[in-house]
């Protein structure tokens, strides 16, 4: 078992605009700090995570530590650190770290809050859905770091995929059906693709199946950039699918690829159009026929070439 060394902290050198340190606090535990001259005024304080401010003359010292070093809070700790870092990395004045770090503190301490559940199988089929056309689709055509910052379904974003010449909703959906639900008022627009990707039910043993795990571990091998890394990792917790082993509650929802189906979404495209809609409504869903959309189908050569 190795000892860690009390109080030991390096210096983050590519961070100039303020001194930032990474290491081990007084108490033995995981630690980040940052050095201000104007005293910050928040805090973060959770079951794993929180901070706290030690003034020695001019300098206000932040530092945000682990409470709880269980492995997989670790694991949360260093992507937690590592999206802080990576957010005041551009930043121009001390004033704008401050207001970064406070906006990552209210994201993270939101996180922190939210209550804990377990996915039902038409969740996980939906996600399994997106990062199936994340690995096998959007990394080759895109590259993986534009793959990968397009993906906004942890964000809840009204579409699945927005790079930087197309946007993408993906819908998953099994042999036996024959519709998909649009499930929000702006999900379909103009000038963008309808990706419907068909599925089978299959084993977590079957050499072609698939699952959460799998999906994810597959996108794990094909990130280089360590910043990437942190993201993907930030937005798997966003779907409490971080540490990597929480998606294997889900192993048994296992299956096998049939087809994709690209759909370009333009003017005559039965969808309704939320600029459309008398302002009393407010909330809406429907479903749309697959059969009936037959017309609007594209090539994957007519997208990306």
């Amino acid at each position: 078992m190795s000892v860690k060394n009390v109080n030991s902290f390096v210096l983050v050198p590519h961070i100039k605009i303020i001194r930032v340190y990474s290491g081990i606090d007084n108490q033995g535990m995981e630690s980040i700090a940052f050095d201000f001259m104007t005293r910050p005024d928040f805090e973060l304080k959770t079951n794993k995570i929180s901070s706290r401010i030690v003034s020695i003359k001019n300098i206000h010292r932040l530092f945000i530590s682990l409470v709880d070093d269980d492995p997989m809070t670790q694991e949360i700790f260093e992507v937690f650190s590592k999206d802080i870092i990576t957010s005041i990395e551009k930043a121009k004045t001390e004033e704008e770290v401050l207001l970064i770090i406070a906006n990552r503190f209210k994201y993270w301490s939101d996180l922190f809050k939210r209550s804990k559940g377990i996915y039902d199988e038409k969740w996980i089929q939906g996600f399994c859905g997106e990062l199936w056309f994340l690995d096998n689709v959007l990394i080759d055509k895109v590259g993986c770091e534009e793959a990968i910052k397009s993906w906004t379904g942890p964000e809840k974003a009204n579409q699945d995929f927005i790079t930087s010449q197309m946007v993408f909703e993906i819908k998953t959906k099994t042999q036996q059906t024959n519709s998909i639900k649009i499930s929000n008022d702006n999900q379909l627009s103009k000038d963008m693709y309808l990706s419907v990707i068909e599925i089978s039910k299959s084993s977590e043993v079957a050499i072609n199946s698939f699952n959460l795990y799998k999906l994810i571990s597959s996108i794990y091998t094909k990130i280089k950039n360590p910043k990437i890394h942190v993201e993907f990792n930030r937005k798997l917790l966003e779907l409490e699918l971080f540490p990597v082993d929480n998606a294997r509650v889900y192993d048994k929802y296992a299956y096998e690829f049939v087809s994709l189906t690209h759909y370009k979404v333009d003017n005559e495209f039965p969808f309704i159009d939320h600029r459309n809609i008398p302002k009393a409504i407010i909330q809406y869903s429907y479903e749309l026929s697959i059969n009936s959309i037959e017309d609007f189908k594209i090539s994957e050569e007519e997208i990306w070439n």
